[in-house]
């Protein structure tokens, strides 16, 4: 009777954890930040870079040649909200870089048309609407990515007819390249963020983590840099397995996943220092360690369980861990599929990971009964 309170005891400190994880995730994600995209291929109006759903809270990020006007296309309805804000690079190297956005479409009131738009004849009727710019003193620091960025311009108005709109970036003075290679025409590196619904759609959940990669790319880091973190939990993940005394493949996806919890919670803290060489310390800071902690205590979960027992309820507990990672963005995608891949994968002495125990431990079995 006294086993039988203990184990229920046991399990219900069990599922307490993941209840706890699934209330912070829903917690942390209904304020996420845009949905980022890179831009690419629309240095022209014919070819601009199309925005399906521009009320939704999209981040474009993109970097500007010396001549090169990048175009943005959108469909509104007459009343619908038109919401654009142009950033930068909070990068040192690009203090000079100043690009400007202005709007095109029917019924704006006109303004002059910069000098750097190369519009054909069938735009050429399009009124235009420079944004208003801002005056930034520092960088804006984003606790949910975690990144940095310099606020420059915005446009925050209704749809005056229904149509379709365009947005331009483009450099408004005649800046050098900021490389030191006279090769490279690269001015700088802009964002556009469009619309103001902050909302994440399920496969949007899962692929931004490896859309971020893009965007520290797009800050300057190295692909080496963003990378340690895991490659490091990684090797990290397979000493513990081969030193370990259950070497069985259920055993093996779950460390593997909760390393790369843990790399994902090592990553923010990492991105979340780079991000404050750059920007001011805020009260957003505890955002991005309260997400680090999530992370952390995915990992040592998803470690916990991969080094028990194999029962029904830890095969359950870590493909709910799994499945939160999955949601939450945590451990590159592979990181939740290698920890509910572990809640299938055999755990007995004789599975494909777990043949050279079993065969030590037949082995000592013999040398006893010999003895005897």
């Amino acid at each position: 009777m006294n086993t039988d309170r203990v184990c229920m005891t046991r399990v219900k400190s069990s599922l307490i954890f993941p209840v706890v994880l699934l209330v912070m995730l829903s917690l942390a994600f209904p304020a996420s930040a845009h949905v980022p995209l890179m831009a690419g291929g629309n240095e022209n109006i014919s070819s601009a870079m199309h925005i399906t759903d521009p009320g939704k809270s999209w981040a474009v990020y993109g970097s500007l040649e010396k001549d090169v006007v990048h175009y943005y296309s959108f469909d509104l309805e007459e009343g619908e909200r038109i919401y654009l804000s142009l950033f930068k690079s909070s990068d040192a190297k690009e203090k000079d870089f100043l690009p400007d956005l202005v709007l095109l479409g029917p019924g704006l009131k006109d303004g002059e048309k910069p000098d750097q738009l190369a519009l054909p004849r069938e735009a050429s009727d399009l009124k235009t609407l420079i944004a208003e710019g801002k005056s930034a003193a520092s960088a804006v620091y984003e606790p949910f990515g975690p990144s940095s960025f310099i606020e420059l311009a915005e446009i925050n108005i209704s749809a005056p007819e229904s149509a379709r709109y365009f947005a331009a970036v483009y450099s408004n003075v005649n800046s050098t390249s900021n490389s030191t290679n006279g090769t490279n025409s690269t001015l700088g590196h802009y964002g556009l963020a469009v619309g103001y619904r902050e909302e994440f759609s399920f496969s949007e959940r899962i692929t931004t983590p490896l859309r971020l990669i893009s965007v520290y790319l797009w800050e300057g880091q190295s692909l080496g840099f963003i990378l340690i973190p895991y490659l490091v939990a990684e090797v990290v993940a397979l000493l513990f397995f081969w030193r370990g005394s259950r070497r069985t493949s259920f055993c093996l996806a779950g460390l593997l996943a909760g390393f790369l919890f843990l790399a994902t919670s090592a990553s923010v803290f990492t991105q979340m220092v780079f991000s404050l060489t750059r920007a001011p310390f805020g009260q957003e800071v505890y955002i991005t360690v309260l997400i680090a902690v999530f992370n952390a205590l995915l990992g040592v979960a998803a470690i916990r369980l991969a080094r028990g027992e194999a029962g029904i309820l830890q095969r359950v507990l870590l493909a709910v861990l799994g499945t939160l990672a999955l949601l939450a963005g945590s451990g590159l995608i592979m990181g939740p599929i290698m920890a509910i891949a572990a809640s299938f994968l055999p755990s007995k002495s004789g599975s494909i990971f777990g043949k050279s125990v079993s065969i030590a431990q037949e082995k000592r079995n013999i040398r006893k009964m010999r003895e005897r």
